[in-house]
């Protein structure tokens, strides 16, 4: 029924894209739990919600999802039409440069340090001398460098695990990425985040699906109404959203 009604929405109000049957080349990163590979499946929270509402408004894959290091596919989705990308949190300094649908879920981008180090951040200035690590072109970073921390003073990789395992190590003291990544991470290679802390938080971001800047408004339309329609509760009281979500919740603890 909810396919039916968006399907519906195409054809009354945009009748000649309805018949266009757009496909895309979606791609993703691994940023569990929202998405990441499990035996060569692209899955988690996002995927799911994202899965959903392709096929929902009609929409073929190019190919499977792909799963890329971040700042291979950011430069993708900003470059090759056709192109999304999921799960990217929208900042003022992305707005112009993608359409958004979404939100897909909620983090929180902060500076995550041990608790033995005793470590007091109130400011991004207070920064200044630690060793930081960041993933390169992703909102953490973006954000950092934003208020005037200088790139070249950043430990940047491609990917957050490669960062943890240094935290864990003592070559680096402090990570800037999102928390909930962060916690889910650590007790998948072994590190128990109880011994880690949250010691400022730079930003509460959304995560999104951005699709390139060229993108027809009116299949981003339609991929935002069947997103909207997952979050609107049955007979039960109870949403498709809230379904996938409780499958992932457990793995969201913030520290």
């Amino acid at each position: 029924m909810k396919k039916m009604t968006c399907l519906l929405i195409l054809f009354v109000f945009f009748p000649g894209w309805a018949f266009a049957q757009p496909s895309l080349l979606v791609m993703a990163e691994e940023l569990p739990p929202f998405n990441f590979r499990d035996n060569d499946q692209v899955v988690g929270l996002s995927t799911e919600i994202v899965r959903h509402i392709l096929k929902q408004s009609g929409v073929t894959l190019k190919e499977d999802i792909h799963i890329y290091p971040w700042a291979r596919a950011y430069r993708r989705v900003k470059s090759i039409p056709g192109t999304a990308l999921f799960s990217m949190a929208r900042t003022e300094a992305r707005e112009e440069l993608f359409r958004w649908v979404g939100p897909l879920h909620n983090v929180t981008i902060g500076v995550v340090a041990k608790k033995k180090n005793h470590i007091s951040v109130d400011s991004v200035d207070d920064l200044e001398g630690y060793r930081i690590g960041t993933v390169r072109d992703g909102a953490p970073e973006q954000l950092l460098i934003g208020r005037g921390v200088p790139q070249e003073g950043l430990e940047r990789l491609t990917g957050p695990e490669q960062n943890i395992k240094k935290l864990e190590a003592g070559r680096i003291d402090v990570f800037v990425f999102n928390v909930q990544t962060t916690h889910y991470l650590m007790l998948q290679l072994g590190i128990n985040p109880d011994d880690y802390e949250t010691v400022f938080v730079l930003k509460y971001a959304e995560l999104y699906l951005a699709l390139h800047k060229n993108t027809d408004r009116n299949l981003v339309q339609s991929l935002q109404n069947c997103l909207n329609q997952m979050k609107s509760p049955g007979a039960d009281g109870l949403t498709l959203y809230d379904r996938i979500v409780g499958k992932y919740l457990f793995r969201l603890d913030n520290f």
